[in-house]
């Protein structure tokens, strides 16, 4: 395990290019199993669950190569499920929630595949159902084994109706028609820009996929797809995270590498903060001084920030939200329709001197400006964790961050990164 040593007060000011991001990247990776020839895979970060699941895959004796600390070479040509590997492979599977996108694909390589409810944040439940009747559509069958189960059939194309427009069981089933000769459809598909990303390397593979970014896929798939090379999306939610950071220090923050125009829904929020930006081409930049306060007269009622799918505000940002909202003027409430354990770390802020009035187990009101003050706090998720490490950037007096594995999943080197832009932070083993 280890710790960060934060003493807060200092500005965050300086430029940060993304790499691409964790939802993006796992997706990929997962993907390059539907092909045995040799795929690349570029901008990839180094986080802890790309590294888990890279272990994963070599395990089922995938060939991997870091050709430069962000571009690594997959070719998955010699693959095979060993019964004497498969503790520990389910061991993993359990850990990381990423690890549910490799589902389809052991799906199209083995074909009677067991396996298990992968783990993940502890924000509240996640069914796997939207991903078993999409299965069930395919001609595959589900069977529960205690804590374990197992698909196997003969895949078919069809329509499928999600009634819940699950950004993994979208994921999933797209990488499933993929493979399969003839037409299939999703109909409520997410929408999100990994998605759309992973959809893209499947078409770079071979399928042939009308409505990316909608919520109806037609997808037309082979069952010989060809390698690729892919460069993965940034993410959205990294950088309005770093924004953030500038924003809580009152620093000045460039984050290059940016698809401004997925950002539409986070730069609405800001708008409602009355927080100025300036957007460039492929960056977002927001200055020093700032006179934030809560913009009533844009719109939003009773509900106040809500959350919803893309393109929507998005549930990975509300933390990070929440806490910014301690140092904007008024009252805000925020909704989280999605996880009923996502508001919680909002508990622990209140030592740090964050006010709020907790309306239920998913409303939110936060009462701001709050003077923070350092903490000794413990990051559960990744979310609650980079929003305790921002609040300890900015807040007066030291502070001590336990959970740092949490950021390690989504953040490659924070500390590293913050430092060079003015932080005081510092790793320590315990």
């Amino acid at each position: 395990m280890h710790k960060f040593d934060v003493e807060g007060g200092f500005p965050i000011s300086g430029e940060v290019s993304l790499l691409g991001g964790k939802n993006s990247v796992i997706p990929v990776i997962c993907a390059t199993l539907l092909t045995d020839e040799t795929c690349i895979i570029n901008d990839v970060p180094r986080i802890s669950d790309v590294r888990d699941i890279l272990s994963i895959l070599k395990l089922l004796g995938s060939q991997i190569k870091y050709i430069t600390p962000s571009q690594i070479q997959i070719n998955n040509k010699n693959l095979e499920f060993k019964k004497k590997d498969e503790r520990v492979i389910f061991e993993k599977i359990t850990k990381l929630r990423g690890s549910i996108l490799l589902l389809a694909p052991f799906i199209f390589r083995f074909h009677n595949t067991p396996f298990v409810f992968p783990g993940g944040d502890r924000i509240g439940g996640r069914e796997l159902s939207p991903h078993f009747s999409g299965f069930k559509k395919l001609g595959l069958n589900v069977e529960y084994i205690n804590e374990h189960f197992n698909v196997s059939g003969n895949l078919k194309n069809n329509y499928i109706f999600l009634y819940e427009s699950s950004v993994t069981a979208t994921e999933n089933l797209a990488m499933l028609c993929s493979t399969i000769e003839g037409e299939s459809f999703i109909e409520n598909a997410a929408c999100e820009p990994h998605v759309r990303d992973l959809c893209n390397m499947l078409v770079k593979m071979g399928a042939e996929i009308e409505g990316i970014g909608t919520n109806i896929l037609k997808i037309k798939g082979k069952n010989n797809l060809s390698p690729v090379t892919h460069t993965v999306l940034s993410d959205t939610i990294e950088a309005a995270t770093y924004l953030i950071f500038g924003l809580m220090s009152k620093g000045k923050i460039r984050v290059k590498n940016v698809k401004v125009e997925d950002m539409k829904s986070i730069l609405y929020v800001f708008d409602i903060f009355n927080i100025q930006y300036k957007v460039y081409n492929d960056s977002i930049e927001v200055s020093e001084i700032q006179d934030m306060y809560y913009r009533k007269e844009l719109g939003f009622n009773n509900m106040g920030i809500y959350t919803q799918p893309y393109p929507a505000f998005p549930t990975d940002l509300l933390p990070q939200a929440i806490t910014l909202a301690t140092q904007v003027k008024g009252d805000i409430i925020f909704f989280e329709k999605m996880y009923e354990g996502r508001i919680d770390f909002a508990e622990d802020l209140v030592k740090m001197g964050g006010k709020f009035i907790f309306l239920d187990t998913h409303r939110i009101l936060v009462k701001g400006v709050s003077k923070l003050k350092g903490a000794s706090l413990i990051g559960k998720d990744i979310r609650s964790a980079v929003s305790y490490l921002s609040a300890m950037i900015s807040a007066q007096g030291k502070s001590s961050l336990l959970g740092v594995e949490h950021i390690d999943r989504a953040y490659p080197k924070i500390e590293v990164l913050l430092s060079n832009l003015g932080a005081k932070i510092k790793r320590y083993k315990i």
